[in-house]
């Protein structure tokens, strides 16, 4: 199953040296309480995110594995994302921004 164009929010656990990535999902029952599950996420390779991080998955896909016991694990491979409201660096700047007010000495 294709995912695309789906914000979630990653939270991040470090188990023996490595971290592992899970997405929180909830959904709203009935007596307006909520159900919360998680799901693995795998990233890129060379891709880590901070805890709590939201992203948008660009491209993606849901697949599953067989546990050793018979239990079907579901995981989202995320193959594409960008950060959701991340703050971006400025690199450029415009004459005003960089004009303090100060006189130029010559």
């Amino acid at each position: 199953m294709n995912i695309t164009s789906k914000s979630i929010m990653i939270f991040v656990k470090e188990i023996n040296g490595k971290k592992h990535y899970r997405a929180g999902l909830s959904n709203k029952k009935q007596d307006n309480t909520y159900d919360s599950a998680y799901i693995d996420v795998r990233l890129p390779k060379g891709v880590e995110l901070e805890n709590k991080t939201k992203i948008e998955i660009t491209k993606g896909f849901l697949t599953f594995f067989k546990a050793k016991d018979g239990a079907t694990i579901f995981y989202i491979v995320v193959q594409e994302f960008s950060k959701i409201n991340a703050t971006e660096e400025k690199t450029s700047y415009t004459v005003e921004e960089l004009d303090d007010g100060m006189e130029l000495p010559f």
